[in-house]
């Protein structure tokens, strides 16, 4: 019985205070998302539960796990992330140019899961040879489709432009 109260009350807790607010974490989702949930759970789809879904499960993980509040919080907007959708039309940024590939790799949290260059976790397969093993094509496609070679890769769709697409696989190839 206090197990269950005290879990309902962090529910309302965290419901109502941590995210609700958009504050910036410099925390990374991924990062956390590999280092902690990854323990129990197989490697799983982002997207096999809603954002309202996720927001009921994390604060109920946040007490299994012993995350901090700004640790569910970070995993919580890297789903909110996922879920936008990339823009429509390729110029609705503007003059802003694309961001590097290590910019993008850095904002989308990509080493929260794979390593590239000795660091970041080991949820996903490395990336530093990926580029010459696989090619331009192959990253183009998995970032376009994540699961199109791998029904259940746990790599989630991220709301990438052609643009981006573009540069990461630049970057990857280690042009950039």
């Amino acid at each position: 019985m206090k197990t269950i109260l005290a879990t309902m009350l962090l529910l309302i807790f965290t419901s109502s205070s941590s995210f609700g607010a958009e504050k910036k974490s410099t925390i990374n989702g991924a990062e956390v998302i590999n280092n902690n949930c990854t323990r129990c759970h197989n490697a799983r789809p982002s997207h096999e539960f809603s954002l309202a879904e996720w927001s009921v499960i994390l604060p109920h993980m946040r007490v299994k796990a012993n995350l901090t509040g700004e640790e569910t919080q970070a995993v919580l907007l890297f789903y909110k992330m996922l879920n936008q959708k990339a823009p429509a039309v390729e110029n609705s940024l503007g003059d802003r140019p694309v961001q590097s590939g290590r910019e993008l790799m850095a904002q989308y949290g990509c080493q929260g899961c794979h390593q590239l260059g000795g660091q970041g976790g080991n949820l996903g397969p490395p990336l530093d040879n990926v580029f010459a093993g696989k090619g331009a094509d192959f990253i183009k496609r998995k970032l376009l489709n994540p699961q199109f070679n791998n029904p259940q890769s746990a790599m989630p769709k991220m709301p990438l432009t052609k643009k981006q697409i573009q540069a990461l696989t630049t970057y990857l190839s280690g042009s950039e």
